[in-house]
C-alpha cells in the first residue's frame, strides 16, 4: 500500500533532505527507520528537497509498505527509530497513483527574522537577526512585485541544466508583527525564497527602492538581487495538493 506521510523536522541538524552517503539527511533517517521496521530497503519520495539547515513543518513523503500494520500507526513505530528533531506527524493510506513530488498544487515557506541589536537566545536558532529601523512598510509593499508567472532567474542559483527559470507566485506577504514572509508558489528555484527574503530586506535597510522589484526580475541579473539569507530562518510550512 502507498503511504503519505507529513513531517516535521529542525533542519539545523542535518545536510539536507536528500540521502547523501557519509552524511546525515532527513531523507537517510526515514529510510533508515523503516528498514528498522520492515526489514527492507524502502525508498521514500518528498515533496521536494529542502537544503542544508533548512527546517519544514508539515513536509510531505510517501512511500510503499507491505507490512500487517494499519496505516495510521506506521507513524508512531517509525517514531520510535527517528533521531529527536525529527518527527512523523501523520502517516495515512493514498491512492497507489499519489506522488509527494509530482502531484503538488502548491509549496509555502516562511521566512523568520527579529530586528534587535543583541541577540535573542530564544529566537537566534530559528531566525534571522537583522538590525533595527528597518523600513518595514516598504518591506510590505514590495512583496506584492513577486506575485504572478515571472522569470525569476534573478532570484536563483545558477544552474544551467534548467529549462526554465519561470516560476508561478501566488502569494507572498510579510507580516510586521512576527517579521515573517510567507511565501506560496506552484514550484520554486534553487535558493529562490532566500534570496527574495534578502532582496525584501535590502529594500528594508533602504539599500534598494521597493518599486524597483520589476526592473529587477525583468533585468534576469542575480547580481541586482539580494543576498541568499541564512537557511535557519526558513520553515517548509506546509504542500497543497489537488
Amino acid at each position: 500500500m502507498r503511504i503519505k506521510a507529513t513531517i516535521e523536522y529542525d533542519g539545523s541538524a542535518f545536510c539536507g533532505w536528500q540521502a547523501q552517503e557519509g552524511l546525515r539527511t532527513i531523507e537517510g533517517e526515514l529510510e533508515a527507520a523503516l528498514q528498522e521496521i520492515t526489514g527492507q530497503n524502502i525508498v521514500v519520495f518528498g515533496s521536494g528537497r529542502t537544503d542544508a539547515g533548512v527546517s519544514a513543518k508539515n513536509q510531505v513523503a510517501h512511500f510503499d509498505f507491505d507490512k500487517e500494520l494499519p496505516p495510521t500507526k506506521i507513524a508512531y513505530a517509525m517514531n520510535m527509530y527517528l533521531p529527536p528533531e525529527i518527527r512523523v506527524k501523520k502517516t495515512e493510506r493514498v491512492c497507489n497513483d499519489f506522488h509527494a513530488r509530482y502531484d503538488v498544487k502548491s509549496k509555502t515557506y516562511c521566512y523568520k527574522m527579529y530586528a534587535s541589536s543583541i541577540e535573542s537566545p530564544l529566537r537566534d536558532a530559528t531566525h534571522l537577526q537583522v538590525w533595527p529601523n528597518l523600513d518595514f512598510d516598504a518591506m510590505i509593499e514590495c512583496t506584492k512585485h513577486f506575485v504572478g508567472t515571472h522569470d525569476f532567474k534573478a532570484f536563483c542559483q545558477e544552474n544551467p541544466q534548467l529549462s526554465t527559470t519561470v516560476r508561478i507566485i501566488t502569494q507572498c506577504e510579510m507580516t510586521k508583527i512576527d517579521d515573517e514572509i510567507t511565501i506560496t508558489g506552484s514550484g520554486f528555484l534553487h535558493n529562490m525564497v532566500r534570496i527574495i527574503c534578502g532582496t525584501i530586506l535590502k529594500v528594508g535597510q533602504r539599500k534598494l527602492d521597493k518599486d524597483s522589484i520589476p526592473d529587477i526580475i525583468a533585468s534576469r541579473d542575480r547580481a541586482r538581487a539580494g543576498q541568499t539569507l541564512p537557511a535557519k530562518g526558513l520553515t517548509l510550512d506546509h504542500v497543497d495538493y489537488e
